[in-house]
């Protein structure tokens, strides 16, 4: 009895090993990204990331050109602050409901950031169970003192999603300007009431003058 007893509970210790090595699976840090002129949350790629879908009419290549792919943070590429692009907000104007995106410019220590993203990435190999997606979806941009930015390749867990570690440093910078971009539209004001006395600021026309970031 105890010899089966034994064997059990090193088939237990040997499973939950086993479980455990899967969940903490790395996969090969990315190759450096491209620095770009400028963060810009309205960049095709970007949009695409965030799960969006933009209407031309809003937004232009001349405005909004293709940007780099996201990477590790470059050696010598000295960030100063962060633009975080996030999705979930919707806007109300007289043409009906749109999808948005939430443009952040973040500042403070960003050195818990850079130590977040250097941190191996998991892979998920379907063993573990995981939590139902969050609803917000976001990517960032590193800033430079000259207005140049990185796309960093945000660290993941075995789920797919960003670490608690990244997650804890990007809310602890300070947030030091808001903005919401109107990008699709999501349902026309032929099938929906405007909520009264509702503003869309500011929109991608705005964004067409510079960039969202």
């Amino acid at each position: 009895m105890r010899g089966r007893t034994a064997a059990r509970l090193v088939t237990v210790v040997a499973t939950v090993t086993l479980l455990a090595s899967c969940a903490a699976a790395t996969s090969p840090t990315a190759s450096p990204a491209t620095i770009a002129s400028a963060a810009d949350c309205l960049a095709p790629q970007v949009i695409a990331d965030l799960g969006l879908r933009a209407d031309a009419r809003e937004l232009s290549a001349t405005a909004h050109p293709a940007v780099p792919a996201p990477g590790s943070v470059p050696a010598g590429f000295e960030p100063v602050g962060v633009v975080e692009c996030t999705t979930g907000e919707r806007l109300t104007d007289a043409q009906g409901v749109w999808d948005a995106i939430t443009v952040r410019h973040l500042e403070g220590d960003l050195k818990p950031l850079l130590a977040a993203l250097a941190a191996p990435r998991q892979t998920s190999t379907g063993v573990q169970l995981c939590p139902a997606t969050e609803a917000t979806v976001s990517a960032l941009w590193l800033v430079d003192a000259l207005g140049r930015a990185v796309r960093p390749a945000p660290p993941v867990d075995a789920c797919g999603a960003p670490t608690a570690g990244m997650r804890t440093a990007v809310a602890a910078l300070a947030e030091i300007e808001v903005a919401y971009y109107r990008v699709h539209l999501a349902a026309s004001r032929a099938t929906v009431s405007p909520t009264a006395g509702a503003t869309v600021e500011p929109t991608a026309a705005h964004a067409a003058e510079g960039t969202a970031g």
